[in-house]
């Protein structure tokens, strides 16, 4: 299988791949694995680490990968307890180093028919070089390469970002720390 720039159903593609044993494999290791031929289930435990060099790296304690109707494609991964995902994006302009986002929870979720993954549970985030997203539920969707969080949320941007947009260099309303107290 060729991997092109489009990376988006990215980890429904890459299992998918293994599942069907196509062109390239990609291996996943973990302590145990249950196979249903007769439903399409895919059942990783304990330990379970999943590495594509240089696209993928997946790790948590339990997936389950089920396929869709038809058995061609995967349509829904569920993985479990400390869960860390890290994919591997194309820079923005040609000639960019390739961008790593990482995204960290108990619980996510994929979902092949929107190319999201939802993640909950143990402050779930995602960390780009943009900065850092934490929320109740953190949503990234792989195919508009965005991110949303929804609940009680919080965002660290990059310092970088402001840089050059003069934002920083203006006068400022709040008391300087310099400043003499009045008697």
């Amino acid at each position: 299988m060729k991997y092109g720039t489009k990376m988006a159903g990215l980890l429904g593609g890459i299992l998918a791949t293994v599942m069907m044993a196509q062109d390239a494999r990609v291996p996943i290791e973990s302590k145990s694995f249950e196979i249903d031929y007769g439903v399409g289930a895919y059942h990783y435990m304990g330990d379970v680490r999943l590495d594509v060099p240089g696209l993928l790296k997946l790790s948590c304690e339990d997936l389950l990968a089920t396929q869709a109707a038809g058995g061609e494609r995967i349509d829904t991964l569920v993985a479990t307890t400390n869960v860390v995902i890290e994919v591997v994006r194309p820079g923005r302009k040609p000639g960019d180093a390739p961008m790593v986002i990482r995204a960290f929870g108990d619980r996510a979720v994929y979902t092949a028919t929107n190319e999201t993954v939802t993640l909950t549970g143990g402050s779930p985030r995602v960390e780009a070089p943009q900065g850092i997203t934490w929320g109740d539920t953190v949503i990234y969707e792989l195919g508009r390469d965005r991110v949303r969080a929804l609940g009680n949320h919080r965002t660290e941007l990059n310092p970088d970002l402001f840089k050059s947009s003069g934002l920083f260099r203006r006068g400022t309303n709040a008391p300087s720390t310099n400043a003499v107290p009045v008697k």
